[in-house]
């Protein structure tokens, strides 16, 4: 392409695809996650935290952005900077971690809760997905329309909002399948809508390498593996952990109903 011409936005609609697929799979853990924060005796679980912080903000948010920027057809090479894209994906756990710990602290939450909490988790994605676009580099730069990235901010906002409710107002396997899907169209929207905020103008030159980079041809099928991999170890420690809680509620239920017969 010829130095100030505008790159078409075009999507490959395989890797489109894939990014609602590990959204969605990296909501679903975040749930049932999220669902177990507190425990028993009414405290924060810092594993289960932990667990629904790296689910939602590592691989549903963090790794669907980058398999969305893959998405987009480029008419030459891209690569990503090793440190702001390090950066993006500490972003994106910690400001999910810090979101859902306020929300999970209180035992009666309300509106105003999940309202600050949306607010600091949309702030931090939107952070999040513009550090990650920064980390691009290829022979080309970003004018940005800032109507559509206060757009893309508001969707994040509402989005994390949704989240926080829905991942602590849910029962069943099915009702946290279905929000799963509600939630990965939500981070998506606001992702391809951050995408259509920066119109990308052809340069005469590749920026200058700076720092160690990650190859764009391949960082999407990579961030899928990883992400999967993580998924299923996630889905055993859930399960395992799962087990042993329901047979530590089934011992505590034994003892009772024994020391009351005991009493009569």
């Amino acid at each position: 392409m010829q130095p100030g011409s505008v790159v078409p936005l075009q999507y490959s609609e395989f890797l489109v695809l894939l990014s609602f697929v590990i959204s969605a799979l990296g909501a679903y853990v975040a749930l049932v996650a999220a669902s177990r924060i507190r425990d028993d005796d009414g405290r924060i679980s810092p594993g289960y935290l932990s667990v629904s912080a790296l689910a939602l903000g590592g691989v549903g948010i963090w790794g669907m952005h980058f398999i969305g920027m893959a998405a987009q057809r480029m008419p030459f090479p891209v690569s990503y900077s090793l440190w702001p894209t390090l950066g993006s994906l500490l972003l994106a756990v910690g400001v999910s971690g810090v979101a859902l710990w306020y929300v999970a602290r209180a035992p009666h939450r309300n509106a105003l809760q999940y309202a600050i909490g949306g607010v600091v988790g949309g702030l931090g994605v939107a952070g999040m997905h513009y550090l990650g676009m920064n980390a691009m580099r290829t022979q080309a730069y970003f004018e940005w329309d800032t109507t559509i990235v206060a757009l893309s901010v508001l969707i994040a906002i509402v989005a994390a909002s949704v989240a926080l409710w829905l991942a602590f107002h849910l029962e069943t396997s099915l009702q946290r399948a279905l929000a799963s899907l509600v939630m990965a169209v939500a981070v998506c929207g606001m992702h391809y809508t951050g995408m259509r905020a920066g119109t990308i103008i052809c340069t005469a030159q590749t920026r200058a390498q700076i720092s160690i980079r990650l190859h764009g041809d391949t960082l999407p099928y990579g961030v899928f593996v990883i992400a999967c991999v993580v998924l299923l170890a996630m889905a055993v420690l859930l399960y395992r952990t799962s087990r042993k809680r329901r047979e530590r509620m089934a011992a505590r239920l034994d003892a009772l109903m024994r020391q009351r017969a005991g009493q009569v």
